[in-house]
């Protein structure tokens, strides 16, 4: 306690007073020695046209720093502009020791439109665009300015925000506790104490770019900064707006711009890591916590709907912690927050932590489809298909040769293969069916998947085990699998996860040496993939489904970290893992539609490959990629 008050005593005479002769001006705003005056910061005109920042300047009657107290960066942040306004009244210069200049509505635009997060013109987050731009959009230029007008002009910086109109918040301040200079840090936390909330939250700050946030911007420059979060939802409850009058108060104490001393501590406790769920998709969230509470690590936080009401995701808490702040309106879109969650310590850290470990990444391994008896044939016939598009074999254990008589091709890229069926195959699979193999990389990460997966489907977890039995080693374990229970069912789309073992790949290259917890899609098929051959890697898949079928797949893509990257409409339009999936609905689905693939190089010749019942092939004249119709429109 008493290194706390040593800390904010030291705060009050860290900053040399600046000079308190002659006129001071922040755009119209003109004050002397004892002036309160009010005007307003002019924005450039540009792309959205131009704007004005109102601006107060109270200055004291004696020396001492110049602080600058901020509010509506994001113009659905009410609370901080009702207590900013307070502030400017209250203030006294005959007992001011500096200078405050009070930013008002720093987001006019965003706040006469009543946007959530981002500017009407530009649909920029102005606090992710700094230090902006003079000849940028207007979100830009309004960075600029006031990087120009306030940051380059203050000895210290508050920027107040609360909830926006979409959110729930758990009051706190925040700090960079990494600033270039480590005193500014200091200071900063010291302000941080003095606003008098309990809960403290450190960030670690990226300074090899663009500062994008306020405080950034502010410590980059070496000045001391905090953020303050208190209130939200689009309400403005009295005793809010005051809570924060009254913590700038201590704030500007503590730096002895307002006489009083440094105000007495507050027990406080810290956040030393925090993490932002977002959503995966477009929809209506039906928040499932509420703030302040603390969750388990895998806890549903909501769910996720499409607008027919179909379940599309439970987004689950990455690890234990506390809610910071939570969306409690339905509208959600792809990247947006949903909740956050921080872990907090009693004491402020001093390095950062080491994030918790993140959800395992599932990447498409294969496709296999079952084509019709002409489809099929035109296929296994084609010399083009063959021997120039892909390294084509009849499969394991030896990657033998076709036969005219197989049932079953194997297209091999590097990464990924594609496996054809004929109507015969021995799996008796039927002509439409389609299979999706996801893989995971990492050995044990299939089995840190499963209990993610159990939540967020909602549906029995099937498992299972596949050997292969090589001559003169016996059976091998091959790879470990889990499904849902709708694709152990479905008859048109199977999905599933595996794993591989690494003595399989010993056991099937015996010759090459493999690291022992190798358990990648390359360890597989690099050995037989062939770069003078055109294909690479799939790259994108366009299903027709059932409703019911497409509902589920889109929530076990996205339960794997797939991101919805269409607006809303009949074609959704997944992504992750370097594929794209387009799902279709239809009462008479036709199944696997197209595939597209990356390829080693551009095709020469023709690009138009004709097969059977009009499927083609079709490849890009400028690019290499390639197509594959398998279905007409």
């Amino acid at each position: 306690m008493m290194a706390m008050v040593l800390l904010l005593a030291a705060l009050a005479t860290a900053t040399p007073p600046s000079p308190q002769e002659g006129a001071l001006a922040w755009g119209s705003a003109v004050a002397m020695p004892g002036q309160r005056v009010h005007g307003y910061l002019p924005v450039p005109d540009g792309p959205g046209g131009p704007a004005s920042i109102p601006v107060t300047v109270v200055r004291g009657s004696r020396p001492g720093p110049v602080v600058a107290v901020m509010a509506g960066i994001h113009g659905s942040e009410y609370v901080p502009i009702l207590a900013v306004q307070r502030l400017a009244a209250r203030l006294n210069p005959a007992e001011l020791s500096g200078t405050v200049v009070l930013v008002h509505i720093a987001n006019v635009p965003a706040f006469l439109h009543r946007t959530v997060y981002y500017g009407p013109t530009d649909w920029k987050n102005l606090n992710r665009v700094f230090p902006g731009s003079a000849t940028g959009t207007l979100s830009e230029r309004m960075a600029h300015v006031l990087t120009q007008e306030i940051f380059g002009r203050v000895d210290a910086s508050v920027d107040v925000h609360c909830g926006d109109a979409n959110e729930a918040l758990l009051p706190y301040t925040a700090y960079i506790a990494n600033a270039p200079d480590l005193k500014v840090s200091e200071r900063s936390r010291a302000m941080a104490l003095a606003f008098g909330v309990e809960t403290v939250k450190a960030r670690w700050a990226d300074f090899t770019g663009p500062t994008r946030y306020t405080t950034d911007t502010a410590v980059s420059r070496g000045i001391p900064a905090i953020g303050v979060e208190l209130g939200g939802e689009g309400r403005t409850p009295k005793a809010d707006i005051s809570r924060v009058e009254e913590g700038l108060v201590r704030v500007l104490r503590a730096l002895g711009v307002v006489p009083g001393g440094p105000p007495p501590p507050v027990r406080s406790r810290f956040v030393t890591y925090s993490e932002t769920v977002s959503s995966p998709v477009h929809g209506l969230f039906t928040l499932g916590v509420r703030v302040g509470q603390r969750v388990a690590a895998g806890a549903p936080l909501g769910v996720i709907r499409d607008a027919f009401g179909r379940t599309l995701a439970v987004p689950g808490a990455p690890f234990a912690g506390e809610v910071l702040y939570a969306v409690t309106t339905p509208p959600i879109s792809p990247g947006e927050p949903l909740v956050s969650l921080g872990i907090t310590s009693s004491r402020a850290p001093e390095s950062p932590p080491p994030p918790p470990a993140a959800a395992p990444r599932v990447l498409l391994n294969h496709v296999y489809v079952v084509l019709d008896a002409e489809h099929f044939e035109a296929l296994r016939g084609s010399e083009f298909f063959l021997r120039e598009f892909a390294e084509v074999d009849a499969g394991l254990p030896a990657f033998r040769p076709i036969q005219a008589t197989d049932q079953r091709l194997y297209v091999r890229g590097q990464d990924t293969y594609l496996e054809l069926l004929g109507p015969e195959n021995p799996f008796k699979e039927p002509v439409g069916k389609v299979g999706v193999g996801l893989s995971v990389e990492q050995e044990g990460e299939l089995k840190r998947l499963v209990p993610h997966l159990k939540r967020t489907l909602g549906e029995r977890i099937g498992e299972s085990k596949a050997q292969w039995t090589f001559e003169g080693r016996g059976q091998v374990p091959w790879y470990d699998a889990i499904h849902g229970e709708t694709s152990e069912r479905d008859a048109s789309l199977a999905l599933w996860v595996s794993e591989y073992h690494p003595g399989f790949f010993q056991a099937l290259y015996p010759e090459r040496p493999w690291d022992a917890h190798d358990v990648s899609r390359r360890a597989f098929l690099g050995p037989r993939f062939k770069p003078e051959r055109l294909l690479r890697d799939i790259t994108g898949l366009t299903l027709e489904l059932s409703p019911e079928r497409a509902a589920i797949l889109t929530r076990e893509l996205v339960a794997m970290g797939y991101r919805q990257t269409s607006a809303p409409g009949d074609v959704l339009t997944l992504e992750g893992g370097g594929v794209r999936w387009s799902l279709r609905e239809s009462s008479r689905p036709r199944g696997l539609l197209e595939m597209t693939f990356s390829l080693t190089r551009v095709k020469q010749g023709p690009r138009v490959v004709p097969l059977k019942g009009g499927a083609r092939l079709d490849f890009s004249a400028d690019s290499p990629d390639a197509r594959w119709v398998l279905v007409g429109p």
